[in-house]
Parts: structure tokens; sequence; C-alpha cells
């Protein structure tokens, strides 16, 4: 498990919006040769029969989540792209490390939990 670069964030904002492209680094994008340290080489995961898309977020050292955060795809589904507003409340917690953790479920009710999570770190207002 590793953490990809952190992301920066204020206590109390509802900004900005995450943008992700999810993508299996076990399979390389059409014409292109699979190279784990590049993920520009990784092809995105196709989300056309997927039901939701949602991090899970909570305080790094927590197994308590502070919320379950809903992402919507964008279309075409099969470039992986999603997107998500927090939550109004989601950010109002203690300054500090976060961390999230996506998972996709499919219309099949199959879920797949991405290995890697994404670390926040939230400092208070001034």
């Amino acid at each position: 498990m590793a953490y990809y670069k952190s992301i920066n964030l204020v206590k109390g904002d509802d900004l900005p919006a995450l943008e992700i492209i999810l993508r299996d680094s076990n399979k390389a994008v059409s014409g292109q040769t699979l190279d784990i340290s590049d993920v520009s080489t990784w092809s995105p995961i196709d989300l056309s029969d997927v039901s939701a898309v949602r991090l899970k977020f909570r305080k790094i050292g927590s197994t308590t989540l502070t919320d379950t955060v809903t992402f919507t795809r964008i279309a075409p589904y099969t470039d992986g792209k999603v997107v998500m507003d927090w939550g109004l409340t989601t950010l109002d917690g203690d300054a500090g490390d976060y961390e999230g953790e996506i998972e996709i479920t499919y219309t099949n009710n199959k879920v797949l939990t991405v290995p890697d999570k994404l670390k926040f770190i939230m400092r208070d207002q001034f």
C-alpha cells in the first residue's frame, strides 16, 4: 500500500472538486508498452458497468470514517474519469493528515478497492 501525492485542503472549505482518472496498472494503453513507473502508460478503467464510485475519507490513524463521498462518472465512461464535490461538512474536522480509499461497485454488485490511498493534508483557516 502506498499513497499518491498529497492533496492540500483547508478546514471548513467545500472545494476543490476532486477529478481523477482511474487507471489499471496491470494493463497498457492501446499502442503503448506498459511501464509500471509511468501512469500515462496505464489503461483507464472502463466504468461503463459501474453503479458507484466512492471515496472513504478518514483521519490517518483512525478507524472511523469522517465521510463517504460519491463520485460522478464522466462520459465517455471508458476513459475512467470521475469527479466529486466534498460534502458540506466533510472538511469541518480537525486539521491534520487524512487518507482516502476509492471503492468501485459494479452493476453485478462486485467491489474493487483501489489498493493505493489518497493522502490529504488539511490545515486550519487563518
